[in-house]
């Protein structure tokens, strides 16, 4: 893991799409809320992630030579920065921690049940890790290779689930009270779209800045209407409410695709691909991760860190959600509402700040 680090604003793009679209439709909580209104939820998630992504674009060019961990520290102060630091520290765990038992709990569950979960997370840790010690390069060159095979594998498997489907299943619209809608528009934001906030302390490692803020909406969009899609394809082929009882919903209805007579399982390829997708979200928590510990605790080198912080993860995976429902009902009750300061308020606050300060210097300037 280098300091030096610079990659493209079209690869940031790509490893922000792949961050968003791994397992965000592993158990599709908020189209299980709201039904064939899901897409208005989405889409209200999807505004303010993009909003997000505009305020610490914003922070960003007008700090152009600072990280975004540093910009905090001018902003804020000191102290003040070390407390926002720290809770984001608190939300890339806690969102970590999400995705690894996540993992898991699927694989254990619909794949290896023989398997031991605290293994799994184990392997994926150990992954991550020396992922990070290669370096973000590395990881963007890889997400290169990996998303054709991604994008052709969900087109192919789509086509073939739509074959199941016989009527609009988004039909008839506004069936959900506002409250509902509202509330999985913050699921939804909650988990995937709030995780981009992650992409604002990697905007100081981009080379074209200027692109960049384009680049992550694109990434934004093309994973709501992948996420769409899945549900759409889930509620045509499964049927709202076997939705509501399946698991892994989207799971259950590409089991349905086969090729021909003899051809099935089709859908060890996609849980491939989401693995490596779910290990991609891994990496990029694990490395900023870094990145804000080194600024909290001035820091000079942070590879001796990596592995005491990838068992970090691990341990505090180990102890965490141990059974299934709780990592559900942390996921549908808690989240929404935790994410909201570091995903949503601090933006907005920084934003708000690095605005005051510049119309202080303008006013400053013309006496």
């Amino acid at each position: 893991m280098t300091d030096s680090e610079k990659i493209n604003h079209g690869q940031l793009g790509f490893l922000c799409f792949s961050y968003l679209s791994g397992f965000s439709t592993l158990f599709l909580i908020e189209a299980k809320l709201v039904k064939q209104d899901v897409w208005i939820s989405n889409l209200l998630a999807i505004v303010f992630s993009i909003g997000v992504l505009c305020l610490l674009s914003y922070v960003q060019s007008q700090h152009p030579q600072l990280s975004m961990t540093e910009a905090c520290e001018k902003l804020l102060g000191k102290w003040l920065a070390k407390l926002v630091l720290v809770i984001y520290l608190i939300y890339f765990l806690d969102t970590g921690v999400l995705a690894y038992r996540a993992i898991s709990w699927f694989y254990t569950t619909a794949i290896l049940p023989n398997t031991t979960p605290n293994f799994l997370i184990l392997l994926i840790v150990l992954v991550s890790s020396y992922s990070v010690y290669l370096g973000l390069g590395t990881l963007v060159r890889t997400v290169q290779f990996i998303l054709p095979f991604f994008i052709l594998s969900v087109c192919i498997v789509s086509l073939f689930i739509l074959r199941e489907v016989e009527i609009n299943p988004f039909l008839p619209m506004f069936q959900s009270k506002l409250s509902a809608i509202i509330y999985g528009g913050m699921l939804s934001f909650g988990f995937p779209f709030g995780k981009v906030v992650v992409f604002g302390f990697l905007l100081s490692r981009v080379k074209n800045t200027k692109k960049t803020f384009a680049s992550l909406v694109t990434a934004v969009a093309l994973s709501g209407i992948y996420l769409l899609l899945s549900s759409y394809l889930t509620f045509g082929a499964l049927g709202i409410h076997l939705t509501k009882l399946s698991a892994f919903p989207f799971f259950t209805s590409i089991q349905l695709v086969k090729f021909g007579e003899y051809m099935e399982r089709i859908e060890i390829l996609i849980i491939a691909i989401w693995t490596i997708f779910t290990l991609f979200e891994l990496i990029v928590l694990h490395y900023v991760f870094l990145l804000v510990i080194k600024q909290v605790f001035k820091i000079k080198e942070t590879k001796p860190f990596i592995i005491p912080t990838g068992l970090l993860f691990y341990a505090l995976a180990y102890f965490s959600y141990t059974r299934m429902m709780d990592l559900g009902a942390y996921d549908f009750e808690i989240y929404p509402f935790s994410s909201l300061i570091p995903s949503l308020i601090i933006p907005v606050v920084l934003a708000f700040i690095t605005l005051i300060r510049k119309r202080k210097r303008s006013m400053q300037d013309q006496l």
